[in-house]
Parts: C-alpha cells; sequence; structure tokens
C-alpha cells in the first residue's frame, strides 16, 4: 500500500476513534468513578502546585542546576493511574483519559482567571490581590497563569501519549505471563521514567525558558532528570498498590461493558481479524 495512503487511513481511524463519544461514555462509565475522581483532583493539583518552585540547588553562574516545583508531590499518582489503565484497558483509553485529564484542568486555570478579574471586596482586599496575583493576568516575573496552562497542558497531554504508548508496548514483551507483578512493575517503571522526563523538560522549557526566560538549557536537563528520578522513586514505592489494584479490577470483571463495545466495533471493522470458536459460542481473535 502507498505510504501516503496508510498515513491517511491512519489518519481518519484515528478521527474516528477519538470523535467516537460511545467510546468515550463506555469508557468513563466503565472506569471506577473514585479513581477518575483522584486522576482529576491530582492533576489539576499537580499543575496549579508547579507554579511555585519548592527548591533548587547545585548552582552556576547563580543560575540552578536543578529545581524542583510543587508539582512533583502529585505527578507520580497521575502517571500512576494511566499506568493501571493502561494494564486495564488499553494504550487508547489511557490517552483519552490524559485528555480529559487535560481539558478539566484547562477549564478549571480559564475559571480562576475570569475570577480573578472582578474587582476586591472590602473587607478582603489582600487576599483578594493575593488571588489576582496567582491567578490572573497581572503582569509580573513568574509565568502567569495561561502560560503554565499552555506549558502544562502541552507536556501532560504529549507526555501522558508516550507513557501510555511505551507501558503498552513494554507490556508486550512479556507474553508468557502479562498480568504477573514482573511485567506489571517493568512496564510502569520504564513508561514513568520516560514520560517523566518528556513531562518535566517540556513544562520547564516552555514555562521557565521560553515564557519566564529564567531556565538555561543545562538547567531543563536537570530538572528533567532529577524529577524524573523523584517521581520513579514514588513509582516504586506505590506500584504494589496499583497492581493489586489491575489484579482486583481483573477478578472482578471491571469494564468488561467496555471490552465488549471494543471488540463489537473491532468486528464490525475487519471481521477478518476474528474467528467464531464454536465450544464457547464468541467470536475470537
Amino acid at each position: 500500500m502507498n505510504p501516503l495512503k496508510k498515513i491517511k487511513i491512519w489518519f481518519i481511524d484515528t478521527l474516528e476513534w477519538f470523535f467516537d463519544f460511545h467510546d468515550w461514555k463506555m469508557l468513563l462509565r466503565s472506569i471506577p468513578g473514585v479513581v477518575t475522581m483522584l486522576f482529576i483532583m491530582a492533576t489539576i493539583t499537580m499543575n496549579l502546585a508547579a507554579n511555585k518552585i519548592v527548591w533548587s540547588g547545585i548552582y552556576i553562574n547563580d543560575i540552578p542546576f536543578v529545581s524542583i516545583t510543587g508539582g512533583i508531590f502529585l505527578s507520580w499518582a497521575v502517571f500512576l493511574v494511566m499506568d493501571i489503565v493502561t494494564k486495564t484497558y488499553g494504550t487508547k483509553a489511557a490517552i483519552k483519559l490524559t485528555v480529559l485529564g487535560a481539558l478539566v484542568n484547562a477549564i478549571a486555570v480559564i475559571f480562576l482567571a475570569l475570577i480573578a478579574l472582578f474587582p476586591a471586596k472590602y473587607p478582603f482586599e489582600g487576599a483578594s490581590n493575593i488571588f489576582d496575583t496567582l491567578f490572573g493576568f497581572e503582569a509580573n516575573a513568574a509565568p502567569q497563569p495561561w502560560q503554565i496552562l499552555i506549558s502544562s497542558t502541552i507536556a501532560y497531554i504529549i507526555s501522558g501519549i508516550i507513557n501510555a504508548i511505551i507501558n503498552g508496548l513494554f507490556g508486550k514483551i512479556f507474553k508468557k505471563n502479562p498480568d504477573g507483578k514482573l511485567a506489571f512493575y517493568c512496564r510502569s517503571y520504564v513508561s514513568t521514567i520516560f514520560g517523566q522526563f518528556v513531562d518535566n523538560f517540556i513544562f520547564g522549557a516552555l514555562a521557565f525558558a521560553v515564557f519566564a526566560k529564567f531556565y538555561t538549557f543545562p538547567t531543563l536537563i536537570g530538572i528533567a532528570l532529577v524529577g524524573a528520578l523523584i517521581e520513579l522513586f514514588f513509582e516504586v514505592f506505590f506500584s504494589p498498590i496499583g497492581y493489586r489494584i489491575c489484579k482486583k479490577w481483573q477478578s472482578e470483571g471491571v469494564g468488561k461493558d467496555y471490552f465488549d463495545y471494543c471488540k463489537e466495533m473491532e468486528l464490525r471493522k475487519d471481521p477478518s481479524r476474528f474467528e467464531f470458536d464454536k465450544e464457547v459460542n464468541l467470536w475470537v481473535k
């Protein structure tokens, strides 16, 4: 097949998949609500906390080689949930959850910025001024909320997609025991270190190099690498919880309706990939 035709088919398939709103509905119904809620909460809090640099060290010409933002304390939770979703529902489902998180985060930041436009009223002018500085559009040395929003959204979506793809691809290595602890831990650790490095680098580059013009390239590398290692530590510590959640969902049949829907869509699109098993009375790959 012509390469251009392959790209065209892939592009059309991707658009159909992304705008399949019934798939969105089935997926969000299938993922336990508490998990989605915690994921969204962690995403918003992580990106808001990224406004503050909580530690800097190893200075070179008065510029820190390593800096850590407040977002690091919750970024591991976001990536752990994506690892769980990738393992249970697949790479595409994790990408959709990432897009949802980015959308809700954007709405939250825009909403806060609009509130900051209202004038302060007595007796809370001081507190209101602090709020306006944090979430408004006033010019200051630090990146403004809309700049943080753009930086965090781009970094978040790209790193989330990379994390989901690497997690899914790496999981295929463990063909003999894909549901074992070793498979889950390895795919989680590898995808986390790459995903977090990309997330930290892109966010730092946009927020503190492009907009604030504060960080240099060596600092961006230091931020990305040290941040990724710290987040990997959290992942190693909490991944046993993620593994137990995956096993529990598997034993309880969590997501069955979504899996059945995806299989039905695949069968309609390309019946040649399936054959009918008379013993179980089902179509199987």
